[in-house]
């Protein structure tokens, strides 16, 4: 069976309907036309009403779907800059929180958790000053590469701003998650970007019951605050801990 593209039967459609119309609306001077002098010829009426639409509607469609498109283009270009980071490609804070939070609505197992964790470049602004803000650029599209490379399926990555990285999803288990944040802070640090190495700080927690994705990114920075002061280079989680916030590695 013959199949055709969304857009070929939008675009026969579109024909369709301005040649039907430009032959309907030439009528309406034909009608004129018949009141002011009555004998008219059969060759005249049928140039009117069907040789002139016909020669004319092909150029008013191909006018339509070409603004059509254009009109489709401009608002697909605007959604994208509107959910991603212009930089790196990745999504930028407002879609994290859109992906991130149906992520956490889905069903799921009782052993399975969800997680979340931000990421900040260690000693960035070394990068910048002494290398120059191009290598700076360079450092974050490849730590958005490494980022998009290794993340699971059911984990959405987004760039919050400047060196700071967020990362939000689905794991097996608490072990999992750990595992997989781990991994990502030694594979960073075995990437060389421009030659330099690159290492992050991480800081991560599991989510708890009720919790929305504002006070798990809060407790995950906390979390990040102490692998920074830790030494660097690490993944720290961030666990309950009676009235305060304690970070454990």
């Amino acid at each position: 069976m013959l199949r055709f593209s969304k857009h070929a039967r939008k675009a026969a459609l579109t024909t369709t309907s301005v040649t039907v119309m430009a032959v309907l609306l030439t009528f309406i001077p034909v009608w004129i036309w018949l009141q002011i002098d009555p004998v008219i010829s059969k060759r005249d009426i049928y140039i009117s009403c069907i040789v002139l639409p016909l020669l004319i509607s092909p150029s008013c469609s191909i006018g339509i779907q070409r603004a059509h498109l254009k009109v489709r283009h401009l608002a697909d270009r605007n959604e994208y800059l509107a959910n991603h980071d212009e930089l790196t490609g990745l999504p930028n804070r407002r879609a994290f929180f859109a992906r991130a939070g149906a992520l956490m609505d889905l069903p799921r197992p009782s052993t399975q958790v969800f997680a979340c964790a931000i990421a900040d470049i260690d000693d960035f602004k070394s990068i910048n000053d002494t290398a120059g803000h191009e290598t700076g650029d360079l450092v974050l599209k490849a730590l958005s590469t490494v980022l998009a490379e290794i993340a699971p399926e059911d984990v959405t990555v987004a760039r919050l701003g400047g060196e700071e990285f967020a990362m939000a999803g689905l794991f097996a288990s608490e072990a999992a998650a750990r595992i997989w944040f781990e991994a990502l802070v030694r594979e960073v640090a075995c990437r060389r970007p421009d030659g330099r190495k690159v290492t992050i700080s991480l800081g991560w927690c599991i989510a708890e019951a009720e919790e929305n994705m504002s006070a798990q990114l809060s407790r995950a920075d906390h979390a990040l605050y102490q692998a920074k002061h830790g030494g660097k280079n690490r993944a720290v989680r961030a666990v309950s801990g009676g009235p305060r916030m304690i970070a454990v590695a």
